[in-house]
């Protein structure tokens, strides 16, 4: 099958919305290195805050200072509130042309959770393979939910609402590999990072948009 038609298959099966009948019944199942991804995830959170700190030093009129001033405060990576994410499922396939899908709960917010899926190319993506995430969120996922970078949609399942963000991810390497995956607004936004461990072929870093599908909002 052609690698186009393989990311088109990919894409479709991620936002298909019976997959949010799979995520709430992995909501209550451990995972034996639990501990690991949530301090992982915590540390790639402060990383990507740290790392818009220093490009807002560079360029503080930019799109992504500007949208993102409430983390620039100094204690901003200490202190911010977080909401838990998971545990959540990613998968990407890429040989040039990449699909990268999954999705995430929180327990905290039950049942809201989200679906994510989105294809394109780059010279950096050449993985396969699925892992388990977790992560956590500096914006209330509710309020993302509801906000104007989503719109109602009828779905087999009722109401859910669609639309697209930014994001950034990478991950690979031999054996069990690591995976991050960080969500950004379509205004630069800076919402949250889910990190994971699987058996992933390769080694992929893409950039770009995806489209998210949300159920449970209140």
């Amino acid at each position: 099958m052609a690698n186009t038609e393989v990311v088109e298959r990919h894409l479709q099966q991620s936002l298909d919305v019976s997959n949010f009948a799979a995520l709430a019944a992995n909501e209550s199942k451990p995972i034996a290195n639990g501990v690991e991804l949530k301090s992982a995830s915590e540390q790639a959170v402060h990383t990507q805050i740290d790392q818009i700190k220093q490009y807002a030093s560079l360029v503080p009129d930019g799109e992504l200072a500007q949208a993102n001033s409430h983390l620039l405060v100094p204690t901003a990576t200490a202190t911010a509130e977080t909401w838990t994410a998971g545990p959540g499922n990613f998968s990407v396939s890429s040989a040039y042309g990449w699909a990268i899908g999954g999705g995430v709960p929180f327990l905290g917010q039950a049942p809201l959770s989200f679906l994510f899926g989105g294809t394109g190319t780059s010279w950096k993506a050449w993985a396969t393979g699925t892992c388990v995430t977790l992560g956590s969120f500096v914006v209330d996922p509710n309020k993302i939910c509801l906000s104007k970078d989503f719109h109602d949609e009828d779905s087999p399942i009722g109401k859910v609402r669609k639309g697209f963000c930014n994001f950034t991810s990478s991950g690979g390497g031999a054996g069990i590999s690591e995976v991050n995956i960080s969500f950004y607004s379509t205004g630069g936004a800076y919402w949250g990072t889910l990190s994971g461990t699987g058996a992933l072929i390769g080694g992929f870093s893409v950039e770009g948009q995806l489209e998210l599908v949300w159920q449970g909002w209140r």
